[in-house]
């Protein structure tokens, strides 16, 4: 399939989506999410020290929830999504809070053709698994940073995307529940369908796919995290009932890969001294 076709079948999805999404998903504006049922911010403490006046870049913001939480803090913020539904939501809350976001319907795959300015961060969480090369959009989102500034990504852990099967013991009764993955090195994807049709693929990359990416954007990768999920009975900044229902397994495998990287603060001298 072409990327033009790729990314319209991934924008129509989400337009349909968007209501009911923000419907049966919360996602807090109270702190930083990376993913579904996994701590934030203010647990993980993943983030840079950004200062009032710094500016971030979200890509694939939904409804911008981690925009609008840096906006509170004096972040200027720019916040871009594929889809004109899930950017309804998104203007909908800025305005509520009394913030200014820039909102741009951009995809991630498109982002060197509309974006000129660089930034302090540039964060996507959940969303770089949609689109058609991860390692070509991670290129476009490191060029996109201020020398010393950070890339945040988060993603479908290549874990999360195997099967969950049943152990049995010698004499056929059923034990523990357990992970079948065929193959560590090509995850099964995660192929969504309505009446019969793909409205959209997930795909999931090894752990060393994604540090090799960032390596080869030039990026120097500061943080890697594979969070559980959070104690029972206690929110996650980022949950649905389906969510939370996840039988203990979120807490036996990670679902979420976090990735931090930096630009290198030596290209800003090596730049001057060229001139």
């Amino acid at each position: 399939m072409k990327q033009a076709d790729y990314i319209e079948r991934h924008r129509r999805y989400w337009d349909d989506l968007a209501d009911h999404y923000q419907r049966t998903t919360w996602i807090t504006t109270d702190d930083f999410h990376y993913g579904p049922q996994i701590p934030g911010e203010n647990e993980l403490g993943l983030l840079p020290p950004l200062q009032p006046g710094d500016t971030a870049l979200e890509l694939g913001c939904g409804a911008a929830q981690n925009s609008i939480w840096l906006a509170r803090q004096g972040i200027v913020c720019t916040a871009a999504d594929v889809s004109a539904g899930q950017l309804r939501h998104a203007r909908i809350r800025a305005r509520d809070e009394g913030l200014h976001i820039r909102f741009l319907r951009l995809p991630i795959e498109h982002l060197a053709r509309r974006i000129r300015d660089t930034f302090d961060l540039v964060h996507s969480s959940h969303a770089l698994e949609f689109v058609t090369d991860p390692a070509n959009c991670i290129a476009q989102m490191a060029a996109c940073l201020k020398p010393g500034g950070t890339l945040m990504i988060s993603t479908v852990h290549p874990l999360f995307n195997g099967e969950w099967v049943e152990q049995v013991t010698d004499d056929d009764s059923s034990s523990r529940m357990g992970l079948f993955l065929e193959s560590y090195f090509s995850p099964p994807d995660d192929v969504r369908r309505r009446g019969g049709r793909i409205t959209v693929i997930s795909r999931a990359y090894p752990v060393s796919a994604w540090f090799n990416w960032l390596r080869a954007a030039g990026l120097e990768v500061v943080r890697l995290e594979e969070p559980p999920a959070v104690p029972e009975k206690v929110t996650a900044p980022y949950t649905s009932r389906a969510w939370a229902d996840h039988e203990g397994q979120l807490h036996a495998i990670p679902s979420t890969l976090i990735l931090l990287a930096r630009r290198n603060t030596s290209e800003s001298s090596s730049s001057s001294s060229s001139k």
